[in-house]
């Protein structure tokens, strides 16, 4: 406990030797910390010269310890958690901002550009240069204010020839914790040899952007000016901003250089063979990604180039909420000194952290570096992917547990990125969803999806890469009536494609998707691998499917619009050829049509104790459909859709 000086001792007064002696010991740590070097490397970087940066004071590149001591000190609601970890919060933004983003549209760059539109889906907003140097000039006025500001100077990109020179400026020791845990860590003299960067990002996120500038929709703004090489952050203190900002402009570079890049697991088995995953939130991507049988090359980000695959970053941005160390203990063991938790409930007595809390947000996340993961290959790298696995949770129930695919349907799903919601993943979902999103990544995509795909397509045929459809969602019927696959048998369809137990098995056609289903896979039943087996009515399985497959063709519709002028109108035809169209959709409905539908108990059960007032999965409509014909809930949803002449969103 601190104690009060006794007011009887005599306070000796300063000479002028002390406060020479004072400065001395100032200066000294002043030159242990670097800031005379930092400050002399910040004011000979000509970026921050045209841009007019002349910050006060400078730390560059501070160890996780001293950045700890900042954060402390200076940012409220930061602790040090049980684990060793920090935990800190990034305010009222507790998730990006994808409607706030900019790029700017200037001549160099604006025909390469996939640019948003009422209709093509595209995540690329524009802006104007002048625009964006406003935004710029009130970022970097408001950082030359403070009392001082952290830059990062780091890498991304594992593989040299393809390295990136990143520099982070940022208010807030948290964000540069952040970066530097999800850059690649130069070394000492790398960071002496560092130069002038290729990227710069401008956080100035506690300051608001003026919502009445052209161009700006709210106080935040998040723009990208590809041009000069540069991103200003206003108005949202969430860090994944700038994990993804990187991102987003390594989706435009690498391509300009044939390197193609993906949002996607890698990891890699004891003979080189290295698995590519792409899957959407709920898929399994990274429990499938992260095998103790074989060393994790990334959890998130990675390019394949003339040499094979790589990582981008040098650091995992995990999802925390209802993190356990028996299913996940990777992850858990990653959180301890250097580790940065963000939006977490800690206790303030304790200092444990409750990862079963969404109090702050869903969107729990920790933040830490690669090397945590025993698993990690280090350097992240890999030889050329044997096997590219695309994810995706069916709730609909009828897609099977595994496909194989040809470089068309690769091709065409890679576009479609498709999952489903389910009741109880999001406020207002309470029944299956399907959800799209282009390549498994729209929101980070800088050029036009088909472009990545047929660099995708390309790369797979050069080196022999097989590709599948894996489900990891339902079988035996939709969400509510059928069952999730048991991930046991989800790891041992994964492990046969490892070890290349199906690349020669006998395999059925499925029917207006056209995907070649195996017929036998070691470890999992048989009938399990062919989902309308597992339906009590086929009738009900052929409407759900047909109604899926219309879903597919709805949404690839906002791809076709520009398609042409981005790959070509032969690529176009090729890359549509690999999914459901329209006329087969017709025919099978027709045909069914047809035939009477088979009305089975579980569609015409009556009502449970804790359904029809309001908390039911059944939407409301199909709900008295039910409650009025004992009709099913397939030929309800179908009644209700065609009232609106709309094709139902989802299936119960």
């Amino acid at each position: 406990m601190a104690t009060k000086t006794s007011s009887s001792k005599a306070v000796e007064p300063r000479s002028d030797q002390g406060l020479i002696g004072m400065k001395a010991a100032a200066q000294q740590q002043r030159d242990a910390l670097g800031l005379n070097a930092d400050k002399a490397v910040i004011d000979a970087c000509k970026a921050f010269k045209e841009a007019g940066f002349k910050p006060k004071m400078v730390f560059r590149n501070l160890p996780p310890s001293h950045l700890y001591e900042k954060a402390l000190r200076y940012e409220p609601g930061t602790h040090i958690v049980k684990s060793g970890a920090l935990a800190t919060s990034s305010g009222a933004k507790t998730g990006r901002c994808p409607r706030d983003k900019r790029v700017v549209r200037e001549p160099s760059t604006e025909k390469d550009i996939w640019w948003a539109s009422s209709s093509s889906g595209s995540p690329n907003y524009e802006m104007d240069e002048r625009s964006f140097l406003l935004n710029r000039e009130t970022a970097v006025s408001y950082l030359n204010s403070l009392h001082h500001v952290f830059v990062f100077d780091g890498y991304a990109n594992w593989d040299p020839e393809a390295r990136i020179k990143v520099r982070v400026v940022t208010e807030r020791a948290y964000h540069a914790l952040f970066m530097h845990n999800m850059l690649i860590r130069p070394s000492l003299e790398e960071l002496e040899d560092f130069g002038e960067p290729d990227f710069i990002i401008y956080n100035a996120g506690a300051f608001p952007a003026n919502r009445f500038s052209n161009y700006m929709t709210s106080t935040t703004s998040v723009d990208v000016n590809l041009k000069s090489r540069e991103m200003v952050i206003l108005g949202t203190q969430y860090a994944g901003e700038m994990k993804k900002g990187v991102f987003s402009v390594m989706h435009y570079l690498m391509p300009k250089r044939g390197v193609l890049s993906l949002h996607s697991g890698c990891n890699m088995g004891a003979a080189g063979d290295v698995t590519l995953f792409f899957g959407l939130s709920g898929t399994g991507k990274t429990t499938l990604s992260t095998d103790p049988r074989r060393p994790l090359i990334g959890d998130d980000e990675h390019c394949w180039g003339p040499d094979g695959v790589f990582n981008i970053e040098g650091g995992c941005y995990a999802k925390c909420i209802g993190l356990k160390s028996a299913s996940e203990p990777e992850i858990f063991k990653a959180i301890r000194f250097g580790s940065l938790l963000e939006n977490v409930v800690v206790d303030e007595r304790t200092r444990d952290v409750d990862y079963m809390s969404n109090r702050i947000t869903e969107n729990t996340r920790a933040s830490y570096p690669i090397d945590y993961i025993d698993n990690a290959k280090i350097p992240c790298v890999g030889p050329h992917p044997r096997n590219v696995v695309l994810l995706c949770c069916d709730a609909f129930g009828v897609l099977p547990p595994v496909s194989k695919l040809s470089l068309e349907q690769v091709m065409y799903h890679f576009i479609s990125g498709y999952t489903s919601k389910v009741a109880g993943t999001e406020m207002g979902v309470t029944e299956p969803e399907a959800t799209f999103s282009a390549c498994y990544g729209g929101a980070f995509l800088m050029w036009h999806p088909m472009k990545y795909a047929a660099m995708l397509a390309e790369k797979m045929r050069q080196h022999g890469t097989k590709g599948w459809l894996v489900n990891t969602g339902w079988t035996g019927g939709s969400y509510g009536v059928g069952s999730r696959i048991s991930l046991k048998y989800t790891r041992a369809i994964i492990d046969a494609i490892h070890s290349g137990a199906l690349d020669s098995v006998e395999c059925a056609e499925m029917p207006l998707f056209k995907l070649q289903v195996p017929t036998s896979c070691p470890g999992v039943p048989d009938v399990l691998l062919q989902p309308a087996l597992q339906w009590a009515d086929k009738a009900d399985f052929n409407d759900t499917l047909a109604q899926l497959a219309t879903l597919f063709v709805g949404s690839f519709r906002s791809y076709l619009e520009d398609a042409a002028l981005h790959v070509g109108a032969d690529m176009a035809d090729r890359i549509l050829s690999g999914g459901p169209n329209l006329d087969d959709i017709k025919a099978a409905e027709a045909a069914a049509a047809a035939v009477p539908h088979e009305h089975h108990d579980v569609h015409a059960a009556p009502l449970g104790p804790d359904e029809g007032d309001g908390d039911s999965d059944v939407p409301a409509a199909e709900e008295e459909a039910v409650q009025k014909g004992g009709e099913c809930k397939v030929c309800a949803a179908r009644q209700v859709a065609d009232a609106a002449d709309l094709a139902p969103a989802g299936m119960v």
